[in-house]
């Protein structure tokens, strides 16, 4: 074994997160892509932190027609939420779409990127 080993499992890490985090959100902090297994809590440091899943397919909103490999990204250049959109701009790059869905409001599923 490593001695310089941190997680043996990083699947899920503790980060600090935008306080509004619920479980359930992307959450983009810089090139780390996760979802929140839990909510953001407020901790003695004055931070917010949550738990995020680095691994996995997981479900989002949009209202865009979306092909198998579409890349999604979060919508309206938000770091954390569950509305995707295919625009790039300058939204925040989450992972790859593993169905196709039709133009209309609903779940899509995503595999996100890391």
């Amino acid at each position: 074994m490593a001695l310089n080993e941190v997680y043996a499992n990083g699947e899920s890490i503790n980060y600090v997160v935008p306080s509004a985090t619920v479980t359930g959100d992307f959450v983009v902090l810089g090139g780390i892509v996760g979802v929140a297994e839990t909510s953001a809590a407020l901790s003695s440091d004055t931070n917010y932190y949550a738990t995020l899943r680095h691994i996995g397919v997981f479900t989002g909103t949009t209202a865009e027609a979306v092909a198998v490999g579409d890349a999604l990204y979060l919508a309206s250049a938000a770091t954390r939420g569950t509305a995707l959109t295919k625009t790039v701009g300058s939204n925040e790059f989450v992972g790859y779409a593993i169905e196709a869905k039709g133009a209309v409001a609903g779940k899509v599923k995503v595999r996100i990127n890391n």
